[in-house]
């Protein structure tokens, strides 16, 4: 749907009309970067504030992230960005161009890359972010892995469609993410519930034998 609408231009007689607005994404989104304490050993902890790591986005397929395994002390906070859930974010090393939008308040380091201000929907821009990802990649250089540099997404040239239009697409696009994300939190409480009951059952701590199944 979304390249049918802003790459493919189905609907506008196959080139983008003369009433959206032409630029670079840095006209449209205010990106900007995490931050890193350092040395991170440091500030590393069993609790406290969520540290959002690539690979908690890289475990997951849904467009969503409700799971962070790490965490940071609060004196950590004023070395790094803290976001709240909603938040869309973009990694730029590692494993670059990768979009998610966060469930759970977090904070984030200098891998991943976030929207202060926007014209656009997360969820547009989720999609256009899934849809060049490749080609931002080819953009990114970087010694041992692929570094996805501000200013490569700040110019990468782009459209702002017109706001009836955004928002008749935000329409329809926005309660699939809702659905999507009402599953991605039923399977996280599903696989909570596996994994306490489960060494119950092959410990014989609960005893199923009287069960008719």
């Amino acid at each position: 749907m979304f390249k049918s609408y802003f790459i493919d231009y189905d609907n506008f007689n196959g080139q983008a009309p003369d009433t959206w607005e032409k630029g670079v994404l840095g006209d449209f989104v205010e990106i900007k970067r995490g931050g890193s304490p350092r040395p991170i050993q440091n500030y590393l902890s069993d609790s406290g504030l969520h540290w959002l790591k690539i690979s908690d986005a890289t475990c997951i397929t849904s467009p969503f992230i409700n799971e962070i395994k790490e965490y940071i002390i609060e004196d950590g906070l004023k070395k790094t960005v803290f976001l709240k859930a909603g938040a869309l974010v973009l990694s730029n090393s590692a494993t670059p161009g990768l979009p998610k939008i966060l469930d759970i308040d977090t904070c984030i380091h200098d891998g991943w890359l976030y929207f202060s201000t926007s014209r656009l929907s997360n969820e547009y821009l989720y999609l256009f972010f899934k849809h060049i990802r490749e080609k931002l990649v080819a953009l990114g250089n970087g010694s041992v892995f692929t570094n996805l540099k501000t200013d490569i997404l700040k110019n990468y040239p782009t459209f702002l469609p017109t706001q009836e239009v955004l928002s008749e697409f935000d329409s329809i696009v926005k309660p699939l993410f809702e659905m999507i994300l009402a599953t991605t939190r039923e399977i996280k409480k599903l696989t909570t519930f596996r994994d306490t009951l489960l060494p119950k059952l092959m410990s014989g701590e609960l005893d199923v034998s009287t069960i008719n199944i």
